[in-house]
């Protein structure tokens, strides 16, 4: 039989045991989180890249927002 110490010792290395699950868990949980919301950030950007006749052509996207940005800074509209 187990003295209470000698239980005591096996009841908390249950528990530590335990406590380095949920940690293990919850770290991955929180990055699936932030990996679908990476995804769904990309996926808004895809979207508005298509809705702006680009088609899946990001780069033209881009650049194109960079013409219209340096225009109206040399132009000086607020």
């Amino acid at each position: 039989m187990f003295s209470r110490a000698q239980q005591l010792e096996v009841e908390e290395e249950f528990f530590a045991k335990q406590d380095a699950i949920r940690e293990r868990y919850a770290c991955q949980i929180e990055d699936a989180r932030r990996e679908a919301l990476i995804e769904q950030e990309m996926a808004e950007y895809c979207n508005k890249v298509w809705a702006a006749g680009f088609g899946t052509d990001h780069e033209a996207y881009e650049a194109y927002w960079k013409r219209t940005l340096e225009y109206y800074e040399q132009h000086e509209y607020n």
